[in-house]
């Protein structure tokens, strides 16, 4: 698959150095996206303590209530992100694999398992953890988009391609820096793009503007 000369001169306006400096903080050693999990009940115990969904998820408040609910996995994984994005790798697959011993089927977990294996170098593990991922909730955007990464770092960009194409067609808000930082430096982006639209029927021209004015958003009910 190669990419055309335009797609090359966009990709080049993509992945700004300027623009990268400012998503990319230099502390934070993560370079694929991990994603936080919302707040699951404990393990069933006596008396079990009630948390806050609100409740700051800093290091230390984490660490607090973990000590109440230690069988908590939500708040392990939690503390597995915290701890990869200050470099603490090993401690964090520590603390994801206590979760998903405690409960097998956290995707989510299991996405960051990935995460932290490959940003250490073992790349194997690491596409192991996204397919085990994508096993449990097919269609969970992140885990295809990290497992391209994964494969982009290993130099197979054909099979890269094809699960950053997946990814975003299943959640295209990973193509929002916003969301993904990563996407600011991925060079394939345009290939990635070209190919989803000629896949699904359409060409590269250039866009046509209409004379009609937008429909109006309608405003949500209350």
């Amino acid at each position: 698959m190669t990419a055309r000369p335009a797609a090359r001169i966009f990709a080049t306006m993509v992945a700004g150095a300027a623009l990268g400096a400012a998503l990319f903080p230099p502390w934070s050693p993560a370079p694929f996206a991990l994603e936080p999990q919302p707040e699951a009940a404990p393990t069933p115990a006596p008396d079990p303590v009630p948390i806050d969904q609100g409740f700051p998820q800093d290091y230390k408040s984490i660490v607090e209530r973990l000590s109440a609910t230690p069988d908590n996995p939500a708040l392990l994984n939690e503390l597995g992100n915290i701890l990869v994005q200050h470099g603490r790798l090993q401690q964090a697959i520590v603390q994801y694999e206590k979760a998903i011993k405690l409960q097998p089927d956290l995707a989510i977990t299991w996405n960051n398992l990935g995460v932290a294996r490959t940003a250490q170098g073992r790349m194997a593990e690491g596409e192991s953890a996204y397919r085990k991922a994508i096993k449990l909730n097919p269609a969970y955007g992140l885990a295809y988009y990290n497992l391209g990464a994964n494969f982009d770092q290993r130099k197979n960009y054909d099979q890269a391609l094809i699960f950053y194409q997946r990814a975003i067609e299943i959640d295209p808000g990973l193509l929002d820096v916003r969301n993904n930082p990563q996407v600011a430096t991925n060079r394939h982006l345009p290939e990635i793009l070209i190919q989803s639209y000629l896949d699904k029927g359409g060409s590269v021209v250039l866009p046509v503007q209409s004379m009609y004015p937008p429909k109006p958003k309608k405003k949500p009910k209350p």
